[in-house]
């Protein structure tokens, strides 16, 4: 009987590790694969999940056998233990072939077959960016260096890398040009299928834009209220509203932006959501007229997407991941936008036609998303090792 293990420990309900993105990743990825091991074929194949209990709890697995350990991520020691010491002598205790670890981190001492997701280089990006990197602050500076150099460990030791998107996998090829890659790109998706096939077009006289990310320093809050500042000049553009919504991560940065709407003169245009455990995802994105998200930097960009799925028109930056999974259904923003363009995208936001198609398109290119594709091709990695 061939084992393979599904490492999910960073993944710590309340109590830090793994990012949202992430946790949503490993959630479907155990429930897709817990689907295809009812399949004939895979009787063969014995698979464990490891993680903390409060996320593996709740998870109807069938197949998918629930290993329970809790790993306390944010203690240096701790975490460097598990991964070097306690994760390969399970492996070997258990006589497991392939590990999979849903973040690019694996152990230094080669117990099994190694798989790890590199979602992205974000911790690359903000080390190497001054305007990002200010917000981190020394603790968070050293901690951002010491999970590039796990990465960076993991990307010496692996059997395959598992990344969202090609812009990645071409970002990993730069950045690593003198390792043999063994990668496969396996995009992410979301749960939903559109379910109304025209937007809601603008509220009376108003544009009402969500802007749906937490306050991290590269989701480009800044961006969008130049892009406020601007539209504000003129007298269509000042009937276009901004919602902000999302968790304040970096406080100082949330601190920041919310000086910065003051200061700007644009109290009465951009308007900070706070969270409502009352109100469901659907009722967020309800009254949007589209959604924006000008981020610098993405490993996948889920947010738009899920955009979507909600018959949401997308506006968002050039960056080249956006480009690559929305392709021609959205509308796309540079850092610094002409009048002309400007006017250009007044145009179409007030063109209800133009956002009708702008959604069927956007339907039509989440179509092409499946967790069921992203499981089946993870699972394919897996078989290949064995």
């Amino acid at each position: 009987m061939n084992r393979i293990c599904l490492d999910v420990t960073n993944i710590s309900p309340g109590k830090g590790g793994a990012g949202g993105g992430i946790t949503t990743y490993a959630k479907n990825l155990l429930l897709g694969l817990d689907n295809l091991l009812k399949d004939a074929e895979s009787q063969k194949v014995d698979m464990l999940a490891i993680g903390h209990k409060d996320f593996l709890r709740d998870l109807k697995l069938d197949r998918i056998q629930k290993v329970y350990r809790n790993v306390d991520n944010q203690s240096f020691v701790k975490r460097n233990y598990w991964l070097h010491v306690s994760l390969p002598s399970y492996l070997r205790k258990n006589q497991i072939q392939v590990l999979h670890r849903v973040i690019p981190e694996l152990p230094l001492v080669k117990s099994s077959k190694y798989v790890m997701t590199l979602h992205d280089f974000m911790f690359d990006f903000y080390l190497e960016t001054p305007a990002l990197k200010k917000y981190l602050g020394n603790v968070n500076q050293l901690k951002f260096l010491f999970l590039r150099m796990l990465m960076r460990l993991g990307v010496s030791n692996h059997d395959t890398i598992l990344m969202p998107s090609s812009s990645i996998a071409k970002e990993a090829r730069e950045r690593f040009p003198d390792k043999s890659l063994n990668y496969k790109v396996t995009k992410l998706a979301t749960n939903r299928t559109v379910i109304e096939s025209k937007s809601n077009g603008s509220q009376g006289p108003e544009i009402l834009l969500g802007y749906v990310a937490g306050f991290y320093p590269h989701k480009g809050h800044k961006q969008a209220i130049q892009l406020m500042k601007i539209l504000k000049e003129s007298d269509r553009g000042r009937n276009v509203k901004l919602f902000f919504r999302g968790s304040a991560v970096y406080q100082n940065y949330y601190e920041e932006i919310k000086v910065l709407i003051v200061n700007e003169g644009l109290s009465d245009s951009i308007f900070m959501e706070g969270f409502d455990p009352n109100i469901t995802i659907e009722e967020i994105y309800k009254k949007y007229t589209a959604t924006l998200l000008l981020s610098e930097y993405e490993g996948f960009g889920l947010p738009v997407l899920e955009s979507q799925t909600f018959a949401k028109p997308v506006i968002c930056s050039d960056i080249p991941v956006f480009k690559e999974n929305l392709k021609d259904s959205a509308i796309y923003l540079n850092n610094n936008p002409t009048r002309q363009e400007i006017e250009m995208l007044l145009d179409k936001l007030y063109d209800s036609e133009y956002l009708d198609r702008l959604v069927e398109k956007g339907n039509e290119n989440t179509s092409n998303y499946s967790w069921t594709t992203t499981c089946r091709e993870t699972w394919d990695s897996y078989l290949n090792l064995l």
